[in-house]
């Protein structure tokens, strides 16, 4: 069916597109504003928007990119009886040689510097027990069926 058959077997159809098509006028501030940007005039009192704009986006990220700085989060594991400790995680791609703890009085702690984010870790006691940190409530276990803890270090 072609449009003019359609219209003609719906009037309403017919009265929209016909309204649609009427010319309409422009307002005195319409062509006034057609007519600055043709010129160019709107252009000028613009010019100084791109430089404000970027010095804007700038300092937003600056700002934004202060707040990612690392920060030193402490991690301490109670164990009397072994006689090394290592923290793994997805911070040190789970090398187990990379971050020792210094045991004092029993506890093994490090002081590990991260940036703002969500972390898995775990404890390696004695180079081959893995174990969860016993001080954080998020505890699961990771895709193999260990035991690890999970962090998130706030901005």
């Amino acid at each position: 069916m072609r449009d003019d058959e359609l219209l003609e077997e719906d009037p309403m159809l017919a009265a929209v597109v016909r309204e649609l098509r009427r010319p309409v006028a422009p307002t005195s501030q319409a062509a006034e504003r057609a007519l600055a940007t043709l010129t160019g005039e709107r252009r000028r009192r613009r010019a100084g928007w791109p430089l404000a704009a970027a010095a804007v986006l700038v300092i937003a990220w600056s700002l934004s990119h202060m707040s990612d700085a690392a920060r030193p989060v402490r991690f301490a594991l109670q164990a009397p009886a072994s006689a090394q400790v290592t923290l793994i995680g997805d911070f040190n791609d789970w090398d187990p040689h990379q971050i020792p703890l210094h045991a004092r009085a029993g506890e093994w702690s490090a002081t590990v510097r991260l940036r703002p984010g969500r972390y898995r870790y775990s404890f390696v006691v004695d180079g081959s027990r893995w174990v969860a940190d016993p001080q954080r409530a998020a505890t699961t276990d990771d895709d193999f069926g260990t035991p690890t803890s999970v962090i998130t270090v706030a901005h």
